[in-house]
């Protein structure tokens, strides 16, 4: 019997009008540049972008490494998600764990819970909610890459710490990759 294939799943998570709160959906940016998404009829896939909401991308990292830029409803990517059956699911998003802003750090499942108490969203639904649900229907490893954001109003820019700090982001997302 053959060995399954592993199923990885990087879910951005931001708003891009929100200063450093977009980070999630920049790193997607990066790790999906020139990858269209998965075309409709494909096994599985979603329709495209102006068809959908959903677009899961086929990664340059790996075929079994599906990108999905969630903005801040990351919710509404549940079912996709499921959809992959995915071993491990990867979380980035900016959150205020107490560091200097542009400090980022990767939090095991637990970590996650202990973070929530005090965590101010910017999602529709707390983070917290759309990872038990995934947690549940996938039995996945959930990990989250927090980001320390210096600037999350309306209309602001990236911060020039968490614009400098995004290429080093990038790269942890592919030794997560690399490790899984």
């Amino acid at each position: 019997m053959a060995e399954e294939a592993r199923q990885l799943v990087i879910l951005g998570v931001g708003n891009r009008l929100r200063g450093d709160d977009a980070v999630g959906c920049l790193v997607c940016d990066e790790l999906s540049a020139g990858h269209d998404p998965i075309p409709p009829g494909e096994s599985g896939s979603c329709p495209k972008p102006s068809e959908s909401p959903f677009a899961i991308r086929h990664s340059p990292l790996a075929p079994d490494v599906f990108v999905l830029d969630c903005g801040n409803t990351p919710e509404n990517y549940i079912q996709p998600v499921v959809d992959r059956s995915p071993e491990r699911i990867l979380v980035v998003d900016c959150c205020d764990y107490g560091a200097k802003p542009g400090e980022f750090r990767l939090f095991s499942r637990p970590e996650i819970e202990q973070l929530s108490y005090g965590l101010l969203s910017t999602h529709t639904l707390p983070l917290t909610l759309t990872i038990e649900m995934l947690s549940i229907a996938t039995k996945a490893r959930i990990e989250l890459l927090g980001i320390q954001p210096e600037r999350i109003e309306f209309g602001t820019d990236l911060s020039p710490a968490a614009q400098s700090a995004l290429p080093a982001l990038v790269e942890r997302v592919r030794a997560w990759v690399r490790e899984s």
